[in-house]
């Protein structure tokens, strides 16, 4: 993250192009896998969480190149980052999402909501009432 701080300062990026930079290449890469890793803000993975949301205040600083004592809520929201938990939960959604996308037959669709860990995760994190025509479409 150092590095692209420097070079997005050097390269003059707008912040728009600098946190989309920032985003794909930092964010991506500490929060590979946290479809499987997350459990919740509960599930005794929330420390993680707090190191993430570390590095998305380290972003929104690097994009606007504030001072250190800005106000990390203010500066997030100007720069369009959602906090560490909401982008874990979102993920999770997504992935758990993908999977009951997968045609019939397919052993992996089997796991959302199975009698696993994993399972009871990933159908949990589905709470959502589906209307009839999102859920054949959904399935289909």
């Amino acid at each position: 993250m150092t590095r692209l701080r420097r070079l997005t300062g050097q390269m003059g990026l707008s912040p728009v192009n600098c946190r989309k930079v920032m985003t794909v290449c930092v964010q991506s890469t500490a929060m590979f896998g946290a479809e499987l890793w997350w459990k919740g803000e509960q599930g005794g993975t929330s420390g993680l969480a707090k190191e993430l949301q570390v590095l998305v205040n380290q972003e929104a600083r690097a994009t606007t190149g504030c001072f250190c004592t800005a106000n990390q809520g203010a500066l997030a929201m100007e720069v369009g980052l959602r906090p560490a938990t909401a982008q874990l939960e979102n993920r999770q959604r997504r992935f758990a999402l993908r999977l009951l996308r997968l045609p019939q037959g397919e052993q992996a669709r089997e796991v959302v909501g199975a009698n696993t860990a994993i399972g009871t995760r990933l159908g949990s994190v589905l709470k959502y009432t589906w209307t009839e025509t999102e859920r054949t479409v959904l399935l289909e």
